[in-house]
């Protein structure tokens, strides 16, 4: 497996005027021949007061069960995916380090507000046999192959955005799994909504995507320069779209 990581995450002009932290999280794990990573962007607005919170434990969640599949058959992954075992996990491990983080903060509180914590959340497990994409809310999963764009789970004119939160939202994780056999694969994205949001239509989206891997994979000096000033370049976007948190990982 010969893929390497690219990640950014800036705070969003709205949340930089008015002197608070972004709301989305990203995090990846590399191990032998396998690379999990995970994007959550917590809700904004006064209600959701530990949605930072939740984001990252999102993502602490996902890839922690995700970890535990890399040996497994992708078929016995697939059975569970259908009967809503993992996704289950997921929601469940979430649910648990929420009520551990509410109650430290608020130990005489019987019953934690978890909506206060909610967030969307967008993974992938990447082995050497197959991959796998799990995804609740917007944000997406892009994947390149032959020069060519597609999101992996389009959810992009569903009206409700899902996330987790409410104690049945497990059923609204969505999933996808492909052996490596069956499509080759170049690259992988994961964003917030905040970087697809920033740009016209998915055309503009996929050119933003590319300039950047083919600077990422020109030479050193190219690649140095973008870790630079990538940031700066989020920032930008941020400042002139939809002033929202931004936050992406290339898989390359």
């Amino acid at each position: 497996m010969d893929y390497n990581i690219f990640q950014c995450s800036v705070v969003g002009y709205k949340n930089v005027l008015k002197n608070s932290n972004s709301q989305d999280y990203l995090d990846y794990k590399i191990l032998e021949n396998v690379i999990i990573c995970a994007v959550a962007d917590g809700h904004s607005g006064e209600f959701f007061k530990y949605s930072d919170v939740g984001s990252k434990l999102a993502c602490q969640c996902a890839i922690n069960i995700l970890e535990e599949l890399i040996n497994m058959d992708e078929d016995n992954i697939l059975e569970l995916l259908e009967k809503g075992i993992i996704q289950k996990r997921v929601f469940d491990q979430w649910m648990d380090l929420v009520e551990q983080d509410y109650k430290k903060n608020k130990p005489i509180v019987y019953k934690p507000q978890y909506l206060k914590y909610s967030t969307t959340l967008i993974a992938t497990l990447i082995t050497d046999k197959f991959r796998l994409y799990l995804k609740i809310g917007d944000g997406d999963i892009v994947t390149k192959s032959n020069d060519s764009y597609k999101k992996v789970i389009n959810t992009k004119y569903k009206k409700i955005v899902d996330s987790l939160g409410r104690y049945d939202s497990y059923k609204n994780i969505i999933y996808y799994i492909e052996k490596n056999s069956e499509s080759q694969v170049d690259s992988i994205i994961l964003f917030t909504d905040g970087y697809e949001n920033s740009f016209e239509n998915d055309e503009k989206l996929y050119e933003s995507l590319d300039t950047t891997m083919k600077k990422y994979n020109k030479n050193i000096f190219s690649k140095e320069l973008l870790k630079i000033g990538y940031k700066d370049y989020l920032k930008d976007l941020s400042k002139h779209g939809n002033y929202d948190d931004i936050s992406i990982i290339f898989i390359i």
